[in-house]
């Protein structure tokens, strides 16, 4: 059994930026009859190749979730796992004082297992209303827009509070 008899074709038709204002893709999605798990895209004129597992593609941790928070979402969430980008402000003795993107205080318990940029997302547990106990700790480099993670925290609690778990 050849692969190309176990393939399902699928065309769509995308923009790209080239002088060719739409283009024709064909992409074959087929199971590899030696492992029945592979999936393979591939885009018969470029030559794409993405292989990737069916198992691989629901691989997402959705056990244990967290919440988007700025400092004053934080009081809602005490005892549930919270995410926030802070603008890191001060920093001794297992403590760190940051800035919210709301521009409130959050206290981050705990030390950190590297220097931390100016702005650094944590996730953990909401110790209390104003701080938070992490155990994943992020980089989030010298510059970020903090009205954009802001509006985020917002419509995650808000409107659009379906949409994430």
């Amino acid at each position: 059994m050849k692969e190309d008899d176990l393939s399902l074709d699928l065309f769509i038709k995308l923009p790209l930026f080239s002088t060719h204002p739409t283009r024709n893709f064909n992409f074959a999605a087929f199971k590899n009859p030696r492992s029945f798990s592979s999936l393979s895209l591939a885009v018969r004129s470029n030559s794409f190749h993405f292989p990737r597992s069916l198992q691989s593609l629901n691989r997402m941790d959705t056990s244990n979730p967290s919440v988007f928070v700025n400092a004053e979402l934080l009081r809602l969430y005490v005892g549930r796992r919270v995410r926030a980008v802070i603008q890191v402000q001060s920093e001794g003795n297992g403590v760190i004082y940051g800035k919210s993107t709301d521009d409130n205080q959050i206290i981050v318990k705990g030390s950190p297992p590297f220097s931390l940029s100016k702005f650094v997302e944590v996730i953990g547990i909401a110790d209390t209303d104003k701080s938070i106990r992490p155990d994943v700790w992020t980089n989030f480099g010298d510059s970020f827009d903090t009205s954009t993670f802001n509006q985020l925290c917002q419509l995650a609690n808000g409107e659009f509070k379906p949409l994430f778990i």
